[in-house]
C-alpha cells in the first residue's frame, strides 16, 4: 500500500474482470465475432484498422510470418531471400507475410532491402565503405520496405546480423543500417535497431489442428483524480479487442472493465494477475468461439495511457527528468532541437534490457540511483515479462499531446490580447457559424480553463477563421508587439497575417492527426505540417514552445500512425468517455468499496449486453423465457442498447414521436423503405414564411413550384400533375436510414447545413467552385448556387442525403457584413480543418 495513512490496513481487496472471461463472451457474441478480423497483416491504400499498420503486419501475435511454396518448404520472417524483378536480381530480409489489398488480395512477402556497397546513397567514392569486407558487406535499408510475390524468390541466403550470434557459415554480413533522417540518407550501428517479433518471440502451435485466431489486447490505464468537489484516487483499468473494426471499438459498450486499482493499492500488485492471464493467452489455449473451439494465441498490442503514466509502464522515467521520452534518449534541453537524431538515439529493447541489468547490479543504491538517471529508467513492473515492445507498444497519446498544445497556444494567443482585441474577439466569437450539431461552448476568454479538451479542438478549428476576420496589429499588447520585432525581427504589420498563419497550421496539424483514414501522401503531409507547427510556435512564442514535452512528441507521431495505421486508433478520446462514466458515479456513491460498487455495475449491464446480442450463458442450457419478452419491449431494448455513446443516433421507435406529436413536430412515411422513423420539427409561421419570399400555397408561376416539378419528373419519374398545392416549412428534418450490413444511421439536418450530394459529373459536390485559394488559411472558395441559376437542382429527395454531414463551410466576409451576413454576398470558404474531434 501507498500514499495511505499509518492506521489503513496494509492490504485491500481488489475486484478483477479477467481479459479472457471478456474473450470468451465476445468470441462467442453472434453480434460480433462476424464483424472480427483475424488474419495476416493488410497493405491497403486507406490505412483504418490495426491491421493496416506495421506492427500487426510485422508481430507474430497478430499477422503472419510465413508462407508456405510446397508441402515441406516455407518462406519464413528472419529469412534473407534473392528475388527477381524486371530483370534484375535483389537480396532482401523477410519481415513478414501480409496481404496486398491492392493486388487482389495476394499474399506476398514483406522486406527489407539489402544493398551492396555500389549502391549506397549519399556515400562519398573516396568512403572506405566501398573498399571493406572483400565484397561480403552488405547494408539494411530501413524505412522502405517493399512486398514481393513469393514465385519471384530465387534462392535462400545466409547473412549474419552483427549484432547477434555469429553463425558457423554465412555469405554476407551486415554491420551498419541505411536509414532517411530530414531527407537525407545516413548510417548507423546495426546494433541500434528495433529488432522484429520474430527474434524474441516464439508461439506454440495446436495439437488438435484447430483454426489459429490471434487476438490483439489494447488496453488503456487512467488514474481517478480530482473531481469537482471529490477527490478518490482509484485507477481504471480497460480492454479493448483490436480485431473488431473501428465502427466497433468506438462505441462505449466495446471498451472492456478489467477493474479499479483501490486506494492506496500499488499499479504494479494491481496488474499481476491481468499479466499472468495474457502470459496464458500468448502461449496460446483452446476456447469456444461462435463457430466452435479454436486456438486462440494474442498478447499486448499496445498500451495507452497519459504521458507521465505512459512512462511508467514503460519503465521510463516522467517527462520532467534529464531523459523523460519513452520512445527516444533525448535529454529535456533537446526536446524541440530540429537536428537531434532521434531515429539513431531512439529506445531499443535490448539496449533498455542491458542498461537495466546494469543498474540492478549495482550494489549500492547512490549507484543505482546514478545509472537510473543517466538512462531516464525505473525498475520495469510486471508487463516486462510480457512479449511485447515497451517502447514501441506505448505510443504517446495525439490526444492529450495535440490538444495539451492548442490550448496552450489558446493561452499564450489570448494574453497578447489588450482589451480592444478580446472584445473584438468575442463578437466575431458570437457571430462566427458553428455546426448546429455542437453544443454551445462559454466564453473562452472567460472560461477557457474548464474547457475540456474536446472543446480546445473545436474552438482550434474556428480560429484561423476569426483571426482573419478582425485581427490587426492594434488587438495586440505593444509589449508583445515589441518583443516581436526585437526577437524575432517581425514587424508591426506582419504580426495579425503571421497569428493567423501560425492558427492556419495548428488547425491542419489537428485536423492530419485526428482522420481516421491515412494513406502515404497523408502520412507525407502529417509529417511536414508538424514539421512547420514546431518551427512557427517556437518562432512566435519561443519561450513557451521551447522544450515543450509535447511538442517533443511532434517526432514520434508519424511512426505511431505507421505502426497503428493511424494516430486516431491510440488516441484516447472516446477511452477518456468511458473513464468520466465512471468518474461521475465516484460523488454517488458510499466511498466503502467503490471499485467493488462500480465493478458490479458494469458486470451487470455487460451481461445484459451480451445476452440481448444472443450470447448464451455456458452455464444453462437454453436461454431464459423472460429474455425474447424483455426484447421485445421497444423502449427496454433502446435502453439497453443504447447505453454507450455513438456518433449516430439509434433508431428510435415511430411510436416514441407519436406520443410527443404536436402541431409543430410532425411524422411522415417515405417512399424509400430504408428511410424511417422520419420527424419534421419546428413548423414555419405563416408570417417567417412570407418574410422567406415563399407562399404556402403553390404558385405555378413561381420558380419554387417548377423546381418541385423538376424534381418529381427526374428523380421519381412522375409526370403527373401536382394536385395538392399546400406547402409546410419546417426547421429540420430527422430519419433514421438503414444499410445492409451496417448500423442504422440517424441523421439530423438543419436549415444551414451543409450536405454532400453525388453528382455525376463531379463526383461529390457541395456548390459551384470558384477555385480561389485563400493563401493565408490555404481553403478554397465557394459560391452557393443563385436562385436564378438552373444548371443544377435545388430541390432533392431525402433519399439523396445517407450520411450526417461531414462538411462545414464559413461565410467570406466583406466589408459589407456587419452584425448580419450580406445575402448578397454569395462567398463561402471550405474550412478544411473541420472534423469530428472526439
Amino acid at each position: 500500500m501507498q500514499r495511505t495513512p499509518s492506521t489503513y490496513a496494509s492490504t485491500k481487496k481488489a475486484f478483477t474482470i479477467s481479459p479472457l472471461t471478456h474473450l470468451e463472451r465476445i468470441l462467442k457474441n453472434p453480434l460480433i465475432m462476424p464483424k472480427m478480423y483475424f488474419g495476416p497483416g493488410i497493405v491497403a491504400n486507406e490505412k483504418r484498422e490495426f491491421w493496416h499498420g506495421e506492427l500487426w503486419q510485422d508481430s507474430l501475435l497478430f499477422g503472419e510470418n510465413k508462407i508456405r511454396i510446397t508441402n515441406e518448404e516455407f518462406y519464413k520472417a528472419g529469412e534473407f531471400l534473392i528475388f527477381r524483378e524486371q530483370s534484375s536480381t535483389f537480396m532482401c530480409r523477410v519481415r513478414s507475410v501480409v496481404n496486398d489489398e491492392m493486388d487482389n488480395n495476394t499474399l506476398k512477402l514483406k522486406v527489407d532491402m539489402l544493398l551492396k556497397h555500389e549502391k549506397l546513397p549519399n556515400c562519398r567514392p573516396n568512403d572506405n565503405r566501398h573498399t571493406r569486407g572483400n565484397n561480403m558487406e552488405l547494408w539494411l535499408v530501413e524505412g522502405e520496405a517493399k512486398l514481393v510475390n513469393p514465385t519471384n524468390v530465387v534462392q535462400h541466403i545466409v547473412v549474419w546480423l552483427c549484432d547477434m550470434p555469429e553463425p558457423d557459415e554465412y555469405d554476407f554480413y551486415i554491420k551498419e543500417i541505411v536509414y532517411s533522417f530530414d531527407s537525407r540518407w545516413k548510417y548507423r550501428d546495426i546494433a541500434s535497431r528495433h529488432r522484429l517479433p520474430y527474434e524474441n518471440i516464439t508461439i506454440m502451435q495446436s495439437q488438435q489442428n484447430l483454426p489459429i485466431l490471434k487476438v490483439f489486447l489494447d488496453i488503456y490505464v487512467d488514474d481517478f483524480g480530482t473531481y469537482r468537489n471529490v477527490y478518490h484516487s482509484l485507477g481504471g483499468v480497460y480492454l479493448q479487442i483490436g480485431n473488431m473494426p473501428s465502427t466497433l471499438r468506438k462505441q462505449l459498450k466495446n471498451h472492456f472493465l478489467i477493474g479499479f486499482v483501490p486506494f492506496g493499492a500499488n499499479f504494479n500488485d494491481f496488474i499481476k494477475p491481468i499479466v499472468q492471464d495474457i502470459k496464458s493467452l500468448e502461449n496460446g489455449r483452446v476456447m469456444q468461439t461462435l463457430y466452435g473451439d479454436a486456438w486462440v494465441i494474442g498478447g499486448i498490442g499496445c498500451v495507452t495511457a497519459d504521458l507521465p503514466q505512459g512512462n511508467d509502464l514503460a519503465a521510463v522515467k516522467r517527462h520532467g527528468a534529464n531523459h523523460g521520452c519513452r520512445t527516444c534518449n533525448v535529454s529535456n534541453d533537446q526536446y524541440t532541437d530540429p537536428n537531434y537524431n532521434y531515429i539513431k538515439n531512439a529506445r531499443f529493447q535490448q539496449q533498455t534490457n542491458e542498461r537495466i541489468a546494469e543498474i540492478e547490479s549495482q550494489h549500492l543504491r547512490m549507484d543505482q540511483d546514478r545509472l537510473a538517471t543517466k538512462y531516464g529508467l525505473i525498475k520495469p513492473g510486471p508487463l516486462n515479462d510480457l512479449k511485447w515492445n515497451q517502447h514501441l507498444q506505448t505510443p504517446q497519446d495525439a490526444y492529450h499531446s495535440m490538444a495539451g498544445k492548442a490550448r496552450t497556444l489558446l493561452e499564450v494567443t489570448f494574453n497578447i490580447f489588450n482589451t480592444n482585441g478580446e472584445n473584438d474577439f468575442l463578437e466575431y466569437w458570437k457571430r462566427i457559424e458553428k455546426p448546429s450539431h455542437w453544443s454551445r461552448m462559454p466564453n473562452p476568454l472567460r472560461h477557457r480553463q474548464s474547457f475540456m479538451f474536446s472543446d480546445v479542438l473545436r474552438l482550434a478549428m474556428l480560429m484561423p477563421f476569426i483571426l482573419q476576420r478582425f485581427l490587426e496589429s492594434r488587438h495586440i499588447k505593444t509589449d508583445a508587439l515589441n518583443n516581436w520585432h526585437k526577437n524575432s525581427g517581425i514587424r508591426r504589420n506582419l504580426v495579425a497575417s503571421k497569428l493567423c498563419a501560425c492558427w492556419a497550421i495548428e488547425a491542419k496539424a489537428l485536423k492530419l492527426a485526428f482522420s481516421t483514414t491515412m494513406t502515404e501522401n497523408t502520412y507525407q503531409e502529417l509529417q511536414e505540417t508538424l514539421k512547420k507547427e514546431r518551427e512557427i510556435l517556437i518562432q512566435i512564442f519561443p519561450d513557451t514552445f521551447t522544450n515543450l514535452p509535447n511538442l517533443h512528441v511532434n517526432m514520434h507521431l508519424l511512426q505511431h500512425a505507421r505502426n497503428f495505421a493511424t494516430l486516431v486508433n491510440t488516441a484516447v478520446g472516446v477511452k477518456e468517455m468511458v473513464h468520466r462514466i465512471f468518474k461521475t458515479m465516484v460523488p454517488h456513491m458510499n466511498c466503502k468499496e467503490i471499485e467493488l460498487d462500480l465493478t458490479r455495475r458494469y458486470n451487470t449491464i455487460q451481461a445484459l449486453r451480451h445476452l440481448i446480442d444472443g450470447w448464451t450463458d455456458p452455464r444453462f442450457n437454453t436461454r431464459p423465457n423472460a429474455l425474447p419478452k424483455l426484447i421485445a419491449d421497444p423502449n427496454i431494448y433502446t435502453i439497453l442498447t443504447a447505453w454507450y455513446a455513438t456518433e449516430n443516433f439509434n433508431t428510435i421507435n415511430s411510436q416514441e414521436f407519436e406520443d410527443k406529436q404536436d402541431d409543430d413536430n410532425i411524422t411522415i412515411c417515405c417512399h424509400n423503405s430504408n428511410f424511417i422513423d422520419i420527424s419534421l420539427n419546428s413548423r414555419w409561421s405563416a408570417k417567417k414564411v412570407n418574410d422567406r419570399g415563399l407562399s404556402k400555397k403553390l404558385d405555378y408561376k413561381h420558380p419554387f413550384f417548377q423546381d418541385i416539378s423538376v424534381s418529381y419528373r427526374e428523380h421519381f419519374n412522375s409526370k403527373e400533375a401536382i394536385l395538392n398545392r399546400k406547402l409546410e416549412f419546417y426547421n429540420s428534418i430527422s430519419y433514421t436510414v438503414l444499410k445492409d450490413g451496417q448500423d442504422p444511421i440517424r441523421l439530423k439536418i438543419h436549415i444551414g447545413d451543409i450536405v454532400e450530394l453525388p453528382e455525376e459529373s463531379e463526383g461529390i459536390a457541395y456548390a459551384k467552385a470558384t477555385n480561389i485559394m485563400d493563401s493565408v488559411l490555404e481553403c478554397p472558395f465557394y459560391n452557393i448556387q443563385k436562385p436564378e441559376e438552373s444548371r443544377w437542382f435545388q430541390i432533392f429527395p431525402i433519399t439523396f442525403i445517407d450520411r450526417n454531414p461531414c462538411v462545414f463551410f464559413i461565410h467570406n466576409c466583406g466589408n459589407t457584413c456587419n452584425t448580419e451576413h450580406d445575402e448578397e454576398n454569395r462567398s463561402y470558404i471550405l474550412n478544411r480543418y473541420y472534423y469530428n474531434a472526439v
